[in-house]
């Protein structure tokens, strides 16, 4: 119970009994109603999830205040009974003749055992609890129909079924079907909600079948509350309680529950609804939960009918959201180029002349090679580049990301280097794996100091390479045991000096340690040729990447700004990591997960067709990427939770940037900003919400308030819809290739450089979401609400599609994996010089 409900319960009520032409139990259902709706509204709509945050003090607030409203009703009650017979010359009828305010004495003038109100409390309690840790009680529209099997079982003078429309609120069957439409409005049916949901829900039955009037001689087993004004004083009620108490004198305490059921589906909010069924079910199921109030009051109730212009709070906004979709729909690019088409022409020319400049013969791939990186290839590379064509690799060229990570080493002797790797491996807390991989059985061992489990490190070297027995040479190689990449390397690193230091960074700012050494390299922007007409839209891969001239990333991703874990070495240290941002030097391979975690791989036969798919931008997943803080609340600018608010419409006065024609210039684009998102767009929810300090602490409680959850979804349910998202979590996100793979288009945001950049073009294979997200209302809205878009859309997914089978397949990872173990073996032999390069 939010604190609103406490003042305008009070002043409706007062209201209602003073209103001469609007009967008090119509006045109260009505108050009831929007009282009920209101609260709902301001729980879901609250910034920060405030009002269920604070549910539990709410409760004590009221429970607290009652005892001293409830005496001064009882007083005020009483003169407006006296004033009313001394009008008409004698006892007052109907509402005003009752005993006391909250319904008649059905208990014969037995009080309440304290057993039966110890029940009511703890059920009170425990459904409170749940509101306030979990959300609003989905199954909540289930109690009519039980509540009205109880009153009739336990109450001889129960109203009985009439015909017609009547039925929805008087017999088991009308009011079951008006409890299953509103469930199907509420309910996202996973059997973990539901085993969740009985919780509360058996608690608020048994705390109304103690407040139907009935006689104390009824079912021992059953608690009893026979005078629910006298228990109201020592259990100090709700506001709410009285409110619908009122009614509970003339029908029964069914009529709480069908207020509650329609305040609960009146209050959906259209907006953020996924699909038209589920906007327009709320709506349906509101009209039915009133009908059932309406039916549930007495037929010679003044102004009954009137209760029915209640169905507007849940009419006006439905309407309101189809008005916003088919404007926002009309004014899309129609007509005009968009400028993601262009971008996509570009990058489909780029890709081409990337195939067409690879080495076509040995000889050709070795003068690269040397022109490239000053130096010969290393030993072994001729067998590399046969096995690369045998098997039809597309890529031969393209390896600088290799040689980025292993110049630096060349300075020092290849003694100098396994020296390093032997000290870095025993430096306390390190966390790092030394493997060792044999050239005579093709097999790779990795020890750690500490830890058993290598994440499958092993596993993947020995899939891919346990076959090259007497082929590629001895070599051991550092591994990071950390999502976060490790290795900075200063620009004046000299084997004079310490040859590194380690600093733990774990749950700190990152920015000013990854960015130190920015000022003494140089950074030009290159023009960008491509128009984008003041949307955000990512045309330059690499200066999006590049940290050094990007200052707004210092408060935008979760990895500079408190990281789980950040052991950062400074230094010549040649470790392996999945992916590292551009200013730091890990040396970069393939993640295992894409390799051997079988919940990576893709599966064609749960893909559906391109036309099967839903319209829908889908992201499902964990709140990774960095720890939350309490009282600070951070996170709300990390990059997990700035996505999951920008999707689901959240920040309030969020203003979006889309593309228009302007309508004074002929065939000119323009930016207009509006406040609307299309809801029906987007499917995205966190399935898991943790990394908070303390652990399950404020911080996870307010990001569960704030956002909209889902439990956990099947790792291929993305697959069934047209667009898909990924984006970094503490470090890459293992789901990438299975999402690329498929025939999805993939809107990927990242600020880590993989082994693959090099080979995948965006907007040829993907479409590059930029760390602000600023562009994808618009980018989205254009893929799925225009012809030409979603046309663009699967070219974009099926061009991603094809690449995949073509050079990232397997035996393509292989051939990479191939190659750097090549430069590692020369960077590690101990019989090497220093290497001019």
């Amino acid at each position: 119970m939010s604190a609103p409900r406490c003042t305008s319960s009070s002043r409706t009520w007062a209201n209602t009994f003073t209103t001469a032409t609007v009967d008090p139990v119509v006045g109260a259902a009505g108050a009831a109603g929007l009282c009920a709706v209101g609260v709902h509204w301001l729980s879901s709509s609250s910034a920060g999830g405030v009002s269920q945050s604070a549910e539990v003090g709410s409760e004590v607030v009221c429970w607290g205040v009652l005892p001293f409203l409830v005496a001064g009703v009882r007083r005020w009650g009483g003169a407006h009974q006296d004033r009313a017979r001394g009008e008409r010359g004698g006892s007052g009828s109907g509402l005003e003749a009752g005993v006391g305010l909250l319904g008649g004495d059905g208990g014969g003038g037995k009080a309440a055992s304290s057993w039966s109100v110890g029940v009511v409390a703890v059920g009170v309690v425990v459904a409170a609890c749940y509101t306030a840790e979990v959300g609003e009680v989905g199954l909540f529209p289930v109690l009519t129909p039980l509540l009205l099997v109880a009153d009739r079982k336990l109450r001889s003078e129960a109203q009985r079924s009439e015909p017609g429309i009547a039925a929805l609120a008087n017999t088991v069957w009308g009011t079951a079907s008006v409890a299953l439409v509103a469930c199907l409005a509420l309910l996202s049916w996973s059997l973990l909600e539901l085993a969740l949901l009985t919780v509360p829900v058996a608690a608020l039955l048994v705390v109304y079948i103690a407040l139907i009037p009935r006689a104390v001689a009824g079912p021992r087993l059953l608690p009893l509350v026979p005078d629910l004004e006298d228990a109201i004083l020592s259990l100090s009620g709700k506001v709410v309680v009285l409110l619908v108490g009122v009614l509970a004198r003339h029908t029964s305490w069914c009529t709480a529950t069908a207020i509650g059921t329609f305040g609960l589906v009146a209050s959906r909010d259209p907006f953020i609804q996924l699909s038209e069924l589920e906007a327009l079910s709320p709506v349906i199921a509101s009209l039915l939960a009133l009908a059932q109030l309406i039916f549930m009051l007495p037929k010679q109730a003044k102004g009954r009918l009137a209760l029915w212009a209640l169905f507007l709070v849940s009419l006006g906004p439905y309407l309101a959201n189809i008005v916003a979709i088919r404007t926002a729909q009309s004014s899309a690019l129609h007509s005009q180029e968009h400028p993601a088409e262009l971008l996509i022409r570009s990058a489909k020319a780029d890709f081409e002349r990337l195939l067409e400049r690879q080495s076509k013969t040995y000889t050709a791939a070795v003068e690269e090679y040397q022109r490239r990186y000053g130096v010969a290839p290393p030993p072994g590379f001729k067998e590399w580049y046969e096995f690369a064509v045998a098997n039809q690799s597309p890529i031969i060229d393209e390896f600088d990301i290799i040689y980025g990570s292993v110049s630096p080493f060349w300075k020092l002797s290849g003694k100098e280097v396994v020296q390093i790797m032997n000290d870095a491996h025993q430096t306390p807390s390190i966390d790092l794996w030394l493997c060792s991989f044999s050239g005579a059985t093709a097999e790779t061992h990795c020890s750690h100091p500490a830890r058993g489990s290598d994440r499958h490190t092993g596993d993947m070297f020995n899939k891919l390479l346990g076959d090259l027995r007497g082929v590629l040479p001895d070599t051991k190689f550092l591994v990071n045991h950390l999502d976060e990449p490790r290795v900075l390397i200063p620009p004046s690193s000299s084997p004079d000096k310490t040859p590194f230091t380690l600093t733990d960074l774990s749950e700190r700012p990152t920015w000013d340690a990854v960015t130190k050494f920015c000022a003494s390299q140089p950074h030009p922007r290159r023009p960008n040729p491509l128009e984008t007409v003041g949307l955000p839209l990512v045309t330059d891969l690499n200066a999006t990447l590049n940290l050094c001239i990007r200052p707004e990333y210092a408060s935008t991703h979760g990895l500079f700004q408190a990281p789980p874990s950040f052991r950062i070495i400074e230094g010549l240290v040649p470790v392996l990591s999945t992916g590292a941002p551009s200013t730091m030097s890990d040396i970069l391979f393939p993640s295992p997960a894409y390799i051997v975690e079988p919940q990576f791989r893709y599966n064609p036969a749960v893909d559906p067709p391109w036309p099967d798919k839903s319209n829908h931008l889908y992201w499902t997943g964990s709140t990774t990427g960095a720890v939350a803080s309490e009282g600070s609340n951070n996170w709300r600018a990390f990059h997990r939770q700035r996505f999951l608010a920008l999707a689901q419409n959240l920040p309030p006065r969020q203003q979006h940037t889309y593309l228009r024609e302007d309508p004074s210039s002929p065939g000119r684009v323009t930016t207009a900003q509006s406040g609307f998102l299309n809801g029906r767009w987007y499917k995205v929810f966190p399935t898991r919400i943790f990394q908070c300090s303390p652990p399950g602490g404020a911080a996870c409680r307010q990001q569960r308030a704030y956002f909209r959850s889902l439990p956990w979804q099947d790792g291929d349910a993305a697959l069934g819809a047209k667009l898909v998202f990924d984006l970094d979590g503490n470090g890459i996100s293992g789901r990438f290739y299975k999402l690329l793979a498929s025939r999805s288009l993939v809107m990927k945001q990242t600020l880590l450089r993989e082994w693959h950049d090099e080979r995948l073009v965006p907007w040829a294979h993907y479409v590059p979401v930029s760390v602000g997200m600023g562009e994808v209302p618009e980018v989205v809205g254009w893929f799925l609400g225009t012809g030409r878009g979603m046309e663009m859309a699967r070219e974009v997914a099926d061009g991603g599609a094809e690449w995949f089978g073509m050079g990232m397949r397997e035996v393509d990872v292989k051939i990479y994996m191939w190659r750097l173990v090549l430069e590692l073996a020369r960077v590690g032999d101990a019989g090497r010089g220093v290497l001019k390069g």
